[in-house]
């Protein structure tokens, strides 16, 4: 062989595994562009939902308005306590709909609350073809909380949310402010990025995990322009401090991991509490221990019935020398008040 071709060949040789690399990279990015399509548009195409019958209630079929246009299905099942009793919001996982939530739906109905099932977005019969986890459907559960203020004006609220319905509490969390007065939240996830690590990882062996994290980490933000800001780790800061949280995670959940439970739970320490499930994984809390999943949920539910009512207990009192009055409501506000009145102010 002339030694004048060798060049030649090298050149040759490198252009192959130039175009070799480029058609690897193209084939990555078509492929983890395909995923990243497939996980933000809806699980499964639209079916009906009509009310079951069951034994422990009357359930009843609602359409709720979102306010960016969404059609949201619903079912709503009244509870037998007429005065006092909570309401109950109840949020599905991704993939589901809100048949998933009847379980939960009959030991709270059969407790004497008034509970509203809802489907999310781009989930059973609700309108929407695009997911991003929770982000957007943070309207839907507005939504559903001005439906249960409209139906029983004055009660307090509880939303329940598993998985990506706990994300979807979170993220509406600040718009709803004391308007709900208790927060269940069932393996919710930190943020987006973990959650997408986290599945891969438990689903395919470590290279290709990281290969196909990778892929997905380039082209997210082409589906998902605020990948950012889809962290229930963040949004849980707009849960006001007096508002009870109730979060639950399970021990053996490799998709929303117990130490991301725990980090959601340092934000909100002072008001609330964490719940380890020993050999629960992502979707099966209540049926690993019923009896004290149903004990916890039930003692939130009414701690929030109480924080209502220290809402409305309203003091008042007079300045000593004055016409001014000021006004609190609650246990703080009535011990500000009474040491005033030590002071000499007059209490009416």
């Amino acid at each position: 062989m002339s030694v004048a071709f060798l060049p030649l060949l090298s050149r040759r040789r490198r252009v192959r595994c130039l175009v070799g690399i480029t058609i690897v990279l193209m084939a990555w990015l078509t492929l983890s562009s395909a995923i990243a399509f497939r996980l933000t548009r809806r699980p499964r195409a639209w079916f009906p939902e009509p009310a079951p019958h069951v034994a422990w209630g009357s359930i009843q079929d609602h359409r709720l308005r979102t306010r960016d246009g969404q059609d949201i299905g619903a079912w709503f099942v009244e509870g037998e306590d007429k005065d006092n009793a909570p309401q109950i919001l109840l949020l599905h996982g991704n993939k589901g709909s809100r048949a998933n939530s009847l379980k939960r739906a009959e030991f709270l109905a059969s407790a004497g609350y008034p509970v509203l099932m809802i489907s999310l977005r781009a989930h059973g019969d609700s309108t929407g073809d695009f997911n991003d986890i929770g982000y957007s459907a943070r309207h839907d559960v507005v939504a559903a909380v001005e439906f249960l203020e409209q139906k029983h004006p004055g009660r307090s609220i509880v939303v329940m949310g598993v998985s990506l319905g706990s994300a979807a509490a979170i993220f509406a969390s600040r718009e709803l402010g004391r308007r709900v007065h208790g927060y269940i939240l069932e393996s919710p996830y930190q943020d987006l990025k973990t959650a997408v690590w986290n599945r891969t990882q438990t689903y395919l062996p470590p290279v290709l995990a990281q290969v196909a994290y990778a892929g997905l980490r380039v082209v997210g933000p082409f589906f998902l322009s605020n990948l950012e800001e889809i962290a229930p780790l963040r949004a849980i800061d707009g849960i006001p401090s007096d508002v009870p949280v109730l979060i639950m995670a399970g021990l053996a959940d490799r998709v929303a991991r117990p130490d991301e439970a725990k980090a959601l739970f340092d934000r909100v320490a002072s008001h609330g509490e964490l719940a380890f499930f020993p050999g629960a994984e992502h979707h099966n809390l209540f049926p690993s221990a019923p009896d004290r999943y149903q004990r916890m949920v039930l003692d939130l539910c009414r701690a929030s019935t109480r924080r209502l009512g220290r809402q409305r207990t309203k003091v008042s009192c007079r300045l000593p020398g004055t016409n001014r009055r000021i006004e609190g409501s609650g246990k703080r506000d009535r011990s500000a008040i009474g040491n005033m009145g030590k002071q000499g102010s007059h209490l009416t």
